[in-house]
C-alpha cells in the first residue's frame, strides 16, 4: 500500500518538476534579451550548441557559425550553452578593449583544467590565474625569445632529418604512397617539444626508441570521454572538478617520472640547454618567491601544457597546410621552388627559414582557416560597463572570441573561405584590420610559444615539400575531429605522397 502511494507521487510529481525544469530553461533563455544584447535562444534544452553536444559538429566551428549568423552591426552577441548564457565579441575595437585596455579585468582564462585528481591540470600556464600567471609569464617568457630559438633551431633541424628518412623510406620509387600524415606530424613535433618541455632526446621514428611517443599517445589520444571532459572544461568548468579525468590521461604516472629525472640530472651536472627545465629550476630555486611556491606537480604542470599544446597545434598547422597546398597544385609547386632556390642558396638556417616570405604567408593562411586554438575566452572578474553604452557584462560572465567566425567574417576577409596565402603579402597584410586576425592570441595573455609554433610548423611542411609531391586520397573524407574542441585533424587524417 506504501509502495504503490509512493509511485503514484512520483507519478504526480514528475510532470510538475518536468514542466517547472522547462519553464526555467526558457527563462533563462531570455537573458541576453532583458540585457538588450542580440540572440538566439535556439533549443529548450540544448541552446545552440545541440550539434556540438551531441558531437556532429567541431564546436568551434559551430560557435563560429553562430558568430557569422548574427547582425552585422552587433558588437556584441549572445548566445547559450544548455542553460548558460555566454557572450561573443564581434567588434574588433570591443576586443582590443577587453584584451589589452582593460585586461586588468578579463585576466583570466573561462577555461580551466581544475580537478580534485589531478594538480598538473590546473597549475599551468594556461590555466592559472592572476596574480600567479603574472608571475609564471614572466619568468617562463625567456625561454621563447628569438634568441633562444635560434639557439635551439639545431634540434628541430635534427628531427626534421628523421622526418624526411622516414618519409623516404615509406615512398620509394615513382609509386605514389597513402600516408597517414598526422602521425608522422605527431612523431615530429613529438621529438621537438619533449626536447624544450621535459629536456630529453627522443626518436620516435625509431620503433625501438618510441617508448615516450607511445606513453603520449597511450594518454593523449582523443577518445569520446577525453572528449567529454574537455568540453565541461570548456564550457562548464565549475563541474569539470567533479568529472574526474587528467590532463595527461593514463600516463600521468610516467610524464611525472620522465620530467623529475630529468631536472635532477640537469641539477646535479649543472650544465644549461636554454630550454624550459633551466627556467623551471631557476624559478624553483628563486627564495624572493615566498607567495607563489612552484614545487611538485605545479612544476611538472609547466613543461606538460607546452607538451601537449606545442604538439597538437604544430601537427594541425602541418595537416592542414599539406591539406590545403594539395588542392591548389600551382600554390604548392610555387612553395616548392621558394624552398628549394632559398635552400640552395643560403642552406637550412634560422633566417633562412624567416626569408622563405611565400611559404610563411602559406603559413598565416593556414592560421587564418584552421586556427589551432580557435576560441579565445575570457572571464569578467568585476561587472564591466561597455564602453559607449549602457550595457553592463556581468561578474563571472564567460566572453568567448571565436577566431573560425572572425577569421572568415567577409568584412575583414573578402572570399573568406578561399585558401589565399596572398592575404599576407607584404602589399596586402598592412591592409588586415587590428584585432581581427589572431591565431596565438592577442595582449598580455597570447601565446608565448608562438615563434616555436611558427618555426616548428614551417619546417615540417618545408621536410615534405622539398622532396614530394603532396595530393588528396579522393576515398578519404576531410574534415577536422568533430569531437575535440580544439582544432584538430582527424587521427586517420591521410594524404598521398610521390617521391619527385
Amino acid at each position: 500500500m506504501v509502495y504503490g502511494t509512493l509511485i503514484l507521487n512520483a507519478l504526480l510529481v514528475a510532470p510538475v518538476i518536468g514542466v517547472l525544469f522547462y519553464l526555467y530553461m526558457n527563462y533563462s533563455h531570455t537573458y541576453w534579451r532583458r540585457k538588450g544584447i542580440p540572440s538566439t535562444s535556439g533549443h529548450w534544452f540544448y541552446g545552440n550548441v545541440k550539434d556540438a553536444v551531441l558531437f556532429r559538429k567541431n564546436a568551434a566551428f559551430l560557435i563560429g557559425d553562430l558568430f557569422l549568423h548574427a547582425p552585422t552591426d552587433a558588437d556584441m552577441y549572445g548566445i547559450y550553452m544548455l542553460h548558460k548564457p555566454f557572450l561573443l565579441i564581434r567588434s574588433p575595437e570591443l576586443i582590443k578593449q577587453i584584451m589589452v585596455k582593460d585586461f586588468h579585468i578579463f585576466a583570466d582564462r573561462f577555461f580551466t583544467a581544475e580537478s580534485h585528481q589531478d594538480k598538473i591540470g590546473s597549475s599551468n600556464l594556461f590555466t592559472i590565474k592572476n596574480p600567479d600567471w603574472r608571475q609564471l609569464r614572466t619568468k617562463i617568457t625567456p625561454v621563447f625569445t628569438s634568441g633562444k630559438m635560434k639557439k635551439l633551431f639545431h634540434l628541430i633541424v635534427e628531427t626534421t632529418e628523421s622526418m624526411k628518412n622516414y618519409l623516404l623510406k615509406e615512398v620509394s620509387g615513382s609509386d605514389t604512397k597513402t600516408i597517414e600524415m598526422r602521425t608522422v606530424a605527431l612523431k615530429y613535433t613529438t621529438d621537438i617539444i619533449s626536447s624544450i618541455a621535459f629536456g630529453i632526446h627522443v626518436n620516435s621514428f625509431d620503433k625501438n626508441n618510441d617508448e615516450f611517443f607511445r606513453k603520449a599517445q597511450e594518454g593523449l589520444t582523443p577518445t569520446i570521454r577525453r572528449s567529454v571532459q574537455f568540453f565541461f572544461m570548456f564550457f562548464f568548468p565549475s563541474f569539470s572538478k567533479y568529472i574526474g579525468g587528467k590532463f595527461l590521461g593514463s600516463t600521468t604516472d610516467y610524464f611525472r617520472s620522465v620530467f623529475w629525472d630529468s631536472m635532477e640530472n640537469r641539477e646535479m651536472s649543472k650544465s644549461k640547454r636554454g630550454d624550459l627545465i633551466d627556467s623551471l629550476i631557476e624559478i624553483k630555486d628563486d627564495k624572493r618567491n615566498n607567495d607563489f611556491k612552484l614545487e611538485g606537480d605545479v612544476l611538472v604542470s609547466q613543461s606538460a601544457i607546452f607538451f601537449v599544446a606545442g604538439r597538437e597545434s604544430s601537427v594541425t598547422t602541418i595537416c592542414f597546410a599539406l591539406y590545403e597546398l594539395s588542392k591548389y597544385p600551382d600554390i604548392q609547386k610555387r612553395v616548392r621552388k621558394e624552398i628549394q632556390d632559398i635552400i640552395k642558396a643560403e642552406g637550412i638556417t634560422y633566417e633562412s627559414i624567416h626569408n622563405m616570405k611565400y611559404l610563411n604567408q602559406v603559413i598565416c593562411e593556414i592560421l587564418r582557416l584552421y586556427p589551432a586554438a580557435p576560441l579565445l575566452d575570457r572571464i569578467a572578474s568585476t561587472d564591466y560597463k561597455v564602453p559607449g553604452t549602457d550595457i553592463v557584462i556581468e561578474k563571472g560572465t564567460p566572453i568567448y572570441i571565436p577566431l573560425c567566425g572572425l577569421h572568415r567574417d567577409p568584412r575583414y576577409f573578402p572570399d573568406p573561405d578561399r585558401f589565399d596565402p596572398d592575404r599576407f603579402s607584404d602589399e596586402n597584410k598592412n591592409n588586415i584590420t587590428q584585432f581581427t586576425y589572431m591565431p596565438f592570441g592577442e595582449g598580455p595573455r597570447n601565446c608565448i610559444g608562438m615563434r616555436l609554433g611558427m618555426i616548428q610548423s614551417a619546417m615540417g611542411v618545408i621536410t615534405v615539400l622539398r622532396d614530394f609531391e603532396v595530393s588528396l586520397d579522393p576515398t578519404y573524407k576531410y574534415d577536422v575531429d568533430r569531437y575535440n574542441v580544439f582544432l584538430q585533424a582527424p587521427k586517420d587524417f591521410i594524404l598521398n605522397l610521390r617521391k619527385l
